[in-house]
């Protein structure tokens, strides 16, 4: 078995942007519709180190925090290896780095938000160890399954952990993070009183219309140049003062004017959301259950740009009851739950922008 280190734990699904294989995402269109080429901001090492990437309350991330934690945490001589070899340094310009700064700042606005709960840095460090554990064993597993005549050596799962920490250590240690504030210890009373608060979350779903506009790259997701942002920012005032005051022309607009090009065809319809569907960015899921049916959300930005939603409709398909064998799934959509306003609370007192 490989050496798990004590400070990465797994992604969690829906509230990190972990590219999973066989997620059904809104998926961006090729290029934004004016433009032939998007044109996005590109970040080299060393001579950007200083750059800004992510500002988080009073703190400025630089390349050079980014860079320096990863390798200290997940990838040794990181630094040295961006410098050395240009295969390293692509990865400063693919689709690895949108989800690094995003945890990475995460990870400021939970310590900024969270200071005194997170202050036991031996309880983190269990935390992360045991949950990457967990998260790289079951990787295995799905990588044996997918992969039935590689030979698992040692050396062979040594070089897999060693990827699987490049590429998710960051997101990793955020849901450390999350799960030592929320580690479902909860008691009977306050699972029933969950459940009692909010019945839709189990076997409930929405249908919506949603009309995304890139202010990312599709192909990388990192974010566009001053200029590429200019334009996103000025179709989607365009699009917003089409909207009809009932909303009645949304999925018209949507067809005619979303760059989401495998749902722009059927007017932006994404059908039977669960309020935390792992297939679905947890911001996206969020507006569509706090919307009323008909009604049109404000700006709700995800991974994949700049998304309007327009709730359909709800329905509940499966009705459950509070018994002994719900429990364990009581607790699971609990802690999710409480696990999401953590996240989201501490991004709107931190003021998170991204310059990635």
């Amino acid at each position: 078995m490989p050496t798990f280190h004590t400070f990465v734990v797994p992604a969690l699904l829906g509230l990190c942007c972990a590219q999973d294989a066989g997620k059904q995402v809104p998926t961006p269109a090729s290029a934004p519709l004016q433009e032939t080429k998007p044109h996005f901001v590109v970040r080299r090492w060393p001579q950007d180190k200083g750059a800004t990437i992510a500002v988080v309350g009073a703190r400025t991330i630089t390349l050079a925090d980014l860079v320096d934690h990863i390798e200290k945490r997940h990838y040794p001589q990181f630094g040295l290896k961006l410098e050395k070899g240009p295969e390293i340094q692509r990865l400063l310009t693919s689709d690895l780095m949108p989800p690094w700064v995003r945890h990475f700042a995460d990870m400021e606005a939970l310590r900024q938000t969270f200071r005194d709960e997170l202050a036991d840095e031996q309880k983190l460090d269990a935390a992360m160890s045991a949950a990457l554990k967990g998260r790289f064993q079951q990787f295995l597993e799905n990588y044996v399954k997918s992969n039935p005549t590689v030979e698992m050596t040692q050396p062979k799962v040594d070089q897999l952990l060693t990827t699987f920490q490049l590429h998710n250590g960051i997101a990793c240690e955020m849901q450390g993070m999350l799960d030592l504030l929320e580690n479902s210890d909860y008691s009977r009373p306050q699972l029933h009183a969950f459940f009692n608060a909010n019945p839709r979350y189990f076997g409930g779903q929405v249908t919506i219309a949603h009309i995304l506009v890139q202010h990312r790259d599709a192909g990388t997701g990192i974010l566009l140049n001053d200029a590429g942002i200019a334009r996103a920012t000025e179709r989607l005032a365009t699009i917003k003062g089409s909207i009809a005051p009932d909303g009645v022309n949304f999925e018209e607009l949507a067809r005619s004017w979303s760059e989401d090009l495998r749902t722009a065809k059927d007017g932006g319809v994404l059908r039977g959301l669960h309020r935390f569907d792992d297939r679905m960015p947890a911001a996206l899921c969020k507006a569509a259950w706090e919307l009323k049916d008909g009604e049109v959300s404000d700006v709700v930005e995800t991974q994949y740009g700049l998304h309007l939603v327009r709730r359909l409709d709800f329905q509940q398909n499966v009705f459950m009851l509070f018994t002994d064998d719900a429990m364990p799934a009581i607790k699971t959509v609990m802690q999710r739950a409480m696990q999401e306003r953590r996240l989201m609370d501490a991004r709107q007192k931190a003021g998170v922008a991204l310059k990635m």
